[in-house]
């Protein structure tokens, strides 16, 4: 969900003291201030974390308005260097009933957060979706960091955590299926990961290679190389090692996951 860098108040609603009140005979604008929404107003009030619980944001999706209430707020300083602003948030219905904006992510979170869209806007992404759960990982597009190509980094995370080998946006992983994530600028680090195997190396644009398909019941090595010619001479474990792709520049993160055998068809 994309929104503005800086959104008129006229475009928003705010709960103060539990009343719902139109803020339009005031001036300012919500900003996102590196990662966080910050709320100025003309009065020379600023609003950030807690104090902007109760703001309803109308942000547009597809030319199509989306009301977006702010009912929580935390920070997550887990894995990151700076904590990162987090909110819980609902969305109006088009019933006029409410819902939580994102589904729970492995710790049981609903939340999301905001950051640069490199356009001068911000997006809203979910911590239990791919590209949430990437930002979390390190890979935030809005650093510079020399050498570091952080939004090739994010792009070939989101393919990896949704087994997207070609790239085209044909997820083939399932739901609650572990991965073991790492890279070439130790930002992920492999650990151990008992029971898992090298499963492929990644770039922006898809796989580079693929050792073993993450869930051979929805696509084998064979549908792989039939479907992305590129990857043909790439595909199985003789064809694809960590070794060989480190010495690939293109290959920028690295997974593993297990082994496991299709059910016959």
């Amino acid at each position: 969900m994309r929104g503005p860098a800086a959104l008129p108040l006229g475009l928003i609603l705010a709960v103060i003291g539990g009343m719902s009140q139109k803020l339009q005979a005031l001036e300012g604008q919500i900003r996102l201030e590196d990662t966080e929404l910050v709320l100025r107003l003309e009065d020379s009030r600023v609003l950030r974390g807690d104090g902007l619980v109760g703001l309803t944001l109308v942000l547009g999706q597809g030319g199509q308005p989306v009301e977006v209430r702010i009912d929580g707020f935390e920070e997550d300083r887990t894995i990151l260097r700076a904590p990162l602003p987090l909110y819980r948030m609902s969305v109006r219905q088009a019933d006029g009933s409410t819902a939580d904006l994102c589904h729970p992510d492995p710790g049981g979170r609903r939340a999301a957060f905001a950051f640069p869209d490199g356009k001068g806007g911000f997006n809203l992404t979910c911590t239990s979706g791919a590209e949430g759960k990437c930002v979390l990982f390190g890979y935030r597009p809005w650093e510079a960091r020399e050498g570091v190509p952080m939004p090739d980094l994010l792009r070939a995370c989101i393919h990896l955590l949704r087994a997207d080998y070609g790239g085209d946006d044909r997820p083939s992983t399932r739901n609650g299926t572990p991965v073991n994530v790492y890279d070439r600028f130790a930002i992920q680090h492999p650990g151990t990961a008992p029971g898992m195997a090298f499963e492929a190396a990644w770039g922006p644009d898809g796989a580079v290679c693929v050792a073993h398909p993450r869930i051979p019941d929805n696509i084998t090595l064979d549908e792989l190389a039939e479907r992305y010619p590129r990857l043909r001479g790439r595909l199985g474990p003789e064809h694809c090692s960590e070794d060989a792709m480190r010495a690939d520049p293109r290959a920028l993160i690295f997974n593993q996951s297990a082994v496991t055998v299709p059910a016959p068809r």
